[in-house]
């Protein structure tokens, strides 16, 4: 049996609920709460949560000095924003930083003043690893001569189960090279997009409340109350007969952040990756036309605007500062002991989905510290 976790909780065996975007509650997946944070607290380590780092610079004797706040779930409101939390200071030997393309780079530029040597390629080469959605409504399928509707199921196992490669100019393709895979959702959002077929719900409990009137009128008994009662919800053609889309490949890293009032800006325009997106968008149109589905794009499409779980760079690892911020081994140029281990060391995307990658290079990372006896 597997020991438990951080938390005390067992891993259990996947449920199919199609909650793996949300969260598992299974412990199903192989998430850091059940591996490193697990693992490191086995060893000893202390992991701190709820806090927030301020700021931090380089300390006159070597390292670093960190400030953070430790935020209190049961404080009131109006003192969560961190105004009225002391700030508790901590002294870093090597001081890694693992806030994610957003969260590193921003605290980076936060505290650029106090780290003088800072690459001028900071904020640079922000993607959204070439992230796109949209949707298969309706699919169909001949059997029998019968037209009828093509059972999908996406709520329905894992959220992610296969995926097609189209391949780049680099290995055969004509273009820049993409993935397109399916993608499920919770079970309890089935009923949800169910409940948009609203033209089709008014009618069946129109027709319901009118037979109900009618069976009053005339005293009818012999009713099938259950059987109606389902028909209220319909045949769940729409919900079962539905596939989002997810492709992910080589957009345009021409992106920049900055900061503006104290806030994180990202300056990333479509138009500049346009044809690699619109060449992604053929082969999902592709897809919906082999099964019969109609084929709908995301809403802010049409404002040119794509949705990314994949941002990645901002702090891009280069041979030298002139090309980025962190070396090949994710320390900062001119910042010894100073690292960076998360997606916004990529300097561009990665294609696939980007976490394996990120673990990869932060695994190459740590390896790299334990070599020179940086623990």
């Amino acid at each position: 049996v597997e020991r438990p976790n951080l938390h005390g909780r067992t891993r259990l065996t996947c449920r199919l609920c199609g909650e793996c975007n949300i969260g598992c509650n299974y412990g199903s997946k192989n998430t850091l709460d059940y591996n490193y944070l697990t693992e490191a607290q086995t060893l000893g380590v202390d992991i701190r949560t709820l806090c927030e780092v301020r700021d931090f610079a380089p300390a006159a004797g070597g390292g670093y000095t960190v400030r953070y706040v430790q935020h209190e779930p049961d404080l009131p409101r109006e003192q969560t924003g961190g105004k009225y939390l002391e700030h508790i200071e901590l002294a870093a030997t090597h001081l890694v930083l693992g806030a994610g393309a957003l969260g590193s780079t921003f605290l980076l530029m936060k505290n650029r003043d106090r780290l003088p040597a800072l690459s001028d390629s900071l904020g640079t080469r922000f993607c959204d690893n070439g992230d796109l959605i949209t949707f298969l409504l309706r699919a169909r399928e001949t059997v029998d001569g019968k037209k009828r509707g093509r059972e999908l199921f996406p709520d329905h196992g894992p959220v992610i189960t296969s995926a097609i490669r189209v391949p780049d100019s680099l290995d055969g393709g004509d273009g820049p090279g993409f993935y397109v895979e399916d993608s499920g959702y919770p079970s309890f959002a089935s009923w949800m997009f169910q409940e948009s077929d609203a033209p089709g719900e008014v009618l069946r409990f129109t027709r319901f409340a009118g037979e109900r009137m009618w069976d009053r009128l005339t005293g009818n008994a012999e009713t099938n109350l259950a059987g109606e009662l389902a028909g209220l919800w319909g045949d769940s053609d729409l919900s079962s007969t539905t596939l989002p889309l997810l492709g992910m490949g080589r957009d345009n890293p021409n992106g920049k952040m900055r900061l503006e009032d104290g806030l994180l800006e990202v300056d990333w325009v479509l138009e500049d990756s346009r044809p690699y997106f619109e060449r992604v968008r053929d082969t999902m149109h592709d897809i919906a036309t082999v099964l019969e589905a109609d084929f709908v794009d995301n809403p802010i499409w049409y404002l040119n605007r794509v949705i990314t779980v994949h941002p990645l760079g901002g702090v891009p690892m280069g041979r030298d500062a002139t090309e980025g911020v962190v070396d090949s081994f994710g320390e900062v140029f001119g910042h010894p002991g100073l690292h960076v281990a998360d997606g916004s060391v990529m300097p561009g995307p990665v294609g696939a989905n980007p976490s394996l990658t990120i673990a990869a290079l932060a695994d190459r990372f740590a390896e790299r510290m334990v070599e020179q006896g940086r623990t």
